[in-house]
């Protein structure tokens, strides 16, 4: 899964990230959000095991000074934000998610100026700035209605991918990328597990409805996204410079709606292309800012 090269990858992983949420929409009638990535993570862990057996590297996983970080990493990069993130699809769009997840920026620098005392360039506000009114364009225009409950949501979940990075900057440097994906995915059971059992008792059965197309997504989740996508995100980012890997994943939302059009799982509209273009512009500003040698 490694053995190609790090651009490769990165576009690899642009590609399925930006295919992934156009997919997900589809499984949305058909079952509950925390069964569903219950479900691909499980499966995603099972095509892992063949490596962690062979590799012995399942012995990393439990060492004492690793699995706490891998906890929180599953827990709070996959178990929680995606679990919210496929429940919002249930109210809004492809297109609306993969823009409104540009916001994650935001919370970066907030996180960065309260826990590391970073001060923000004038290049970082003003990309924010960007961000922010192409969101708010996004929720200006949604008004009262079920999709501004989804757009909400998404805004509401995705600072925990923050807290999933920070974890995972714990885990040892030698940890192989395709490591640090299965863990990513085994350690997001217990959470998953968790609430699966406070839903069942809360409100009764979950939503699974089996068929060829529920579990054809499941399958694509957990061997597309979970497994090669991830691992190829890992791949990228620690054999090339991380302000150019986030700066072509952040372009994804132009495949995600164009995707969603094709499919009728969205509108075009004026409103979400602005929209689009000035959270884009943002983020690109933004993640321009953190190459090195940038002066303040």
């Amino acid at each position: 899964m490694t053995n190609i090269s790090p651009i490769a990858a990165i576009w690899s992983s642009w590609f399925i990230t930006a295919l992934n949420l156009v997919v997900c929409k589809i499984a949305v009638p058909y079952i509950s959000s925390p069964l569903f990535i219950f479900i691909s993570c499980a499966l995603c862990a099972l095509c892992f095991l063949p490596y962690l057996l062979t590799t012995g590297h399942w012995r990393t996983l439990c060492d004492k000074k690793v699995w706490p970080a891998c906890l929180a990493m599953g827990t709070f990069g996959t178990a929680l934000p995606m679990t919210i993130f496929l429940f919002a699809l249930r109210f809004t769009t492809p297109t609306n998610a993969a823009i409104l997840n540009q916001f994650e920026i935001i919370y970066s620098l907030i996180l960065a100026a309260i826990l590391l005392k970073e001060r923000p360039t004038a290049r970082q506000l003003s990309g924010s700035a960007l961000i922010v009114m192409g969101v708010v364009l996004l929720l200006w225009q949604a008004g009262l209605s079920l999709q501004l409950k989804g757009d909400l949501l998404i805004i509401g979940c995705v600072w925990m991918y923050q807290i999933s990075h920070i974890f995972a900057k714990k885990l040892p440097p030698q940890m192989p990328p395709a490591l640090i994906a299965a863990a990513r995915a085994l350690f997001a059971l217990p959470a998953l597990a968790l609430l699966l059992v406070i839903l069942r008792t809360v409100q009764g059965p979950l939503l699974f409805v089996s068929n060829w197309t529920v579990w054809g997504i499941l399958l694509f989740s957990a061997i597309a996204n979970y497994t090669l996508g991830n691992t190829w995100w890992y791949h990228a980012i620690r054999n090339m410079d991380l302000s150019k890997a986030t700066a072509i994943i952040l372009s994804y939302p132009v495949m995600t709606c164009l995707l969603s059009l094709l499919l009728k799982q969205d509108t075009f509209s004026y409103y979400k292309l602005v929209g689009m273009l000035l959270a884009m512009m943002g983020a690109y500003m933004v993640t321009c800012s953190a190459r090195k040698g940038e002066n303040k």
